[in-house]
């Protein structure tokens, strides 16, 4: 019976900066559009509706093309952004179908 070789360090691959930075500032973005819908703001603030999930889908995309560190956060903040994404989309869409005047 033979030992197996245990990696150094216990074998845990660090996270990618920039997965990790998408994933924080999707939750941001996330936050953000959560306390502009609860608190009816007229106007949503521009920030965290499209620029914020943007700057975190490119850094998700740039944290999933690495080959030695682990991208989980990587998928989750891409995965996080294009839900807000879509759901602005969508909601720009359903508002644009209600017919005020029928």
């Amino acid at each position: 019976m033979e030992l197996g070789i245990k990696k150094k360090g216990g074998g845990r691959r660090l996270p990618t900066i920039s997965g990790f930075l998408s994933f924080l500032i999707a939750l941001i973005g996330l936050a953000g559009l959560n306390v502009a819908l609860l608190l009816k703001v007229p106007i949503f603030p521009r920030t965290f509706i499209v620029e914020l999930p943007l700057v975190g889908f490119f850094l998700g995309l740039l944290g999933l093309i690495t080959r030695k560190r682990s991208r989980l956060y990587a998928i989750w903040g891409l995965s996080l952004s294009i839900f807000l994404l879509l759901f602005t989309l969508l909601m720009i869409i359903a508002g644009l179908s209600i017919n005020p005047k029928p």
